[in-house]
Parts: C-alpha cells; sequence; structure tokens
C-alpha cells in the first residue's frame, strides 16, 4: 500500500510536470498563420465577381477587368495591343453606365477647371485629352506651367533635366486613372496636393495606398527658396510616385 501511494504520488507529479511544462511551451507558441488555398481564392473571386456583375452588370465587369489589364500591360512594355484593350474597355463602359460616367467626368472636369488657373507670367499649357502619354525624363526641356485632364494617363517628368522658365511653376494633373511618376530637384521649393480615391501615392521614402487617400506637404522655407514647385494630383484610380534627388 506504501509502495502504491509512493507510486501514485510520482506519477502524479511527472503528470503535473508534464503538463506544466506543455502548457509552458504552448504559451510560447505562435499562432499559426492562416493560409487561403487556391481554391478558397479561386471560390471567392467567383463569388465577388457574380456580386459585381449582379449589381454593375457583367459587361461593365469584364470591361472593367480588360481596362486594368491592359494599363498593367501598357506599363509593362508599352504594348499597342493594350491602348486598343484600353480603348475598347473604356468605350464598353461609357456605353453601359453611361450616366455615371457622365457624372463623373462633369464632376472632374468641373474641379479641373476650378484649380487648373492660368499663370500670372510665362506661357502656360492646358489640354483634357482621352489618353495622355507624356515622357519628359529622358532630355533636357522647359518647365513651364501646365494643367492637363485625362480618362487614362501615363505621365513622367524628371524636374532635374528641366530648365525652369519662372522663378514659381504649377503643374495640375487630374483625370480618372493615372500612372504618375515625378522626380523634383531637392534644392526646390515644393508644395504637393495629391489625393487618390483608390490607388497609391508614394512621397520621398513613403508610400501609402488605400481607399480615400490623400497627400498634402509644403517645404518649410518653400517661400526662400529660388525656385518654387507646386504640384497638385487627383484622379480617381492612380498610382503617384514623387520623388527629390
Amino acid at each position: 500500500m506504501i509502495m502504491q501511494c509512493v507510486s501514485n504520488r510520482h506519477n502524479g507529479f511527472f503528470r503535473y510536470g508534464f503538463r506544466r511544462k506543455s502548457g509552458l511551451r504552448a504559451a510560447g507558441e505562435v499562432p499559426p498563420v492562416v493560409k487561403l488555398s487556391n481554391h478558397s481564392i479561386l471560390f471567392l473571386a467567383a463569388g465577388f465577381y457574380l456580386l459585381l456583375g449582379g449589381i454593375a452588370g457583367y459587361a461593365t465587369v469584364n470591361a472593367a477587368i480588360l481596362l486594368a489589364l491592359g494599363i498593367y500591360r501598357f506599363r509593362t512594355d508599352r504594348n499597342k495591343l493594350a491602348i486598343v484593350v484600353m480603348a475598347v474597355s473604356t468605350l464598353v463602359l461609357i456605353i453601359n453606365q453611361f450616366v455615371l460616367f457622365a457624372l463623373i467626368v462633369l464632376l472632374s472636369l468641373g474641379f479641373y477647371y476650378i484649380r487648373s488657373r492660368p499663370a500670372a507670367s510665362g506661357l502656360y499649357r492646358g489640354a483634357h485629352r482621352m489618353f495622355l502619354n507624356m515622357r519628359l525624363d529622358e532630355r533636357s526641356w522647359v518647365l513651364q506651367s501646365m494643367s492637363y485632364w485625362q480618362v487614362v494617363g501615363e505621365i513622367r517628368m524628371d524636374m532635374t533635366l528641366a530648365i525652369p522658365e519662372d522663378k514659381e511653376t504649377s503643374i495640375v494633373l487630374q483625370g480618372l486613372v493615372g500612372d504618375v511618376d515625378l522626380t523634383v530637384p531637392e534644392d526646390y521649393g515644393l508644395e504637393v496636393e495629391a489625393s487618390v480615391l483608390i490607388g497609391q501615392i508614394g512621397f520621398r521614402q513613403s508610400r501609402d495606398g488605400g481607399v480615400l487617400h490623400r497627400l498634402s506637404w509644403r517645404s518649410p522655407d518653400y517661400d526662400r527658396k529660388e525656385y518654387r514647385l507646386k504640384l497638385q494630383l487627383f484622379y480617381l484610380v492612380g498610382d503617384i510616385k514623387i520623388r527629390t534627388v
């Protein structure tokens, strides 16, 4: 009987110690990361597609997907087929959602004309286009105040290669879909106001994105700089990058 009691105590000790040790290990363990399988992602995408198709119409959803793919392809290798896909997709979107599209365009143009006031002096360029492909990043060019509105736009500007026409320059870029990449000299006074409904805004080393994203920044010594640059960038769907070098 005595041996049985000793045996029970030892067994209880070992059982207790094992359980406690196991509990400590469990407490320190990192919970497993839940990963969705390919089938789960496929089912979620299919459900999301059916939901959007039931709300907006499948032709509209298909055109939006093709437009996104066309923009991505054009940004990758400047493929001419991508331009055709973007044009056709945009036309289908306009036809299927004409009222909504017209409302968005009119509101965007209204804000554009409010912001795009001519500069007080010097030359001023302004236009509104369906597609805008502007590349000013390979050779020297004249920096002057400008204002552009576009449905789909891709803009590349390197101000380190530019010769400023005035001490203060204002650039307004606005549209529905835009991919903007700007490089600004470090010694410029810089004032930035940018916003995207859906997309990303990168400024210097930081980059943030999502829905209803906005950036407002001004150099502390803006008024004391010899050359000053004002940037106003507004897109419904956009990828905006601003670097200083």
